[in-house]
């Protein structure tokens, strides 16, 4: 698509999202493409993209808006891929931290447990603390100080610090 859409179901075409600013309060706001045709039609509106900005109101309701639109392409599958790789780091993150749980009285060295920490490469991108929790996974006698909470906290506290989703239940 080159130049602007001549319609708001065009941005279909790319699994567009549009960013709606309104110029006069500075408020911003990304609306999924079906949301905003929906506002469009319900306050009366055309989904032409030059007169549809007119039917949008301003995120924070401010008395005079002036709203710009601006379409994100392919923005719903940034958001899918986010999703999917939130749901992949907690699951992961939730076999390990039940892993550890295990870990003082038996060997937590299962497929599952591999798997997990295998997801987990490309977030924590230290290899070394995935195969601490390996080692103390696998580790033969099991003594009851021989438990893998301290890795796990290490690898959820990488996590932590670089930025990824991990959820409340999850962390250290």
């Amino acid at each position: 698509m080159v130049g602007p859409p001549k319609n708001l179901s065009d941005l279909h075409r790319i699994e567009a999202q549009v960013k709606v600013t309104c110029t006069s309060c500075k408020a911003v706001e990304v609306w999924e493409l079906d949301a905003l045709i929906t506002e469009v039609r319900n306050n009366g509106g055309n989904t032409d993209w030059h007169t549809a900005r007119y039917a949008v109101k301003c995120p924070r309701r401010c008395a005079s808006p002036i709203v710009t639109l601006l379409p994100i392409p392919y923005g719903r599958q940034r958001a899918r891929s986010q999703a999917h790789r939130h749901a992949l780091i907690n699951l992961s993150l939730q076999i390990l931290r039940e892993a550890a749980g295990r870990s003082a009285t038996q060997t937590v060295g299962t497929i599952e447990v591999r798997l997990a920490l295998h997801v987990l490469r490309p977030f924590v991108k230290d290899a070394r603390l995935l195969a601490e929790f390996w080692k103390a996974a696998t580790v033969e006698p099991r003594h009851p100080w021989a438990s893998c909470h301290l890795p796990y906290r290490h690898i959820a506290q990488r996590l932590i610090e670089s930025g990824a989703p991990v959820e409340p239940q999850n962390r250290p």
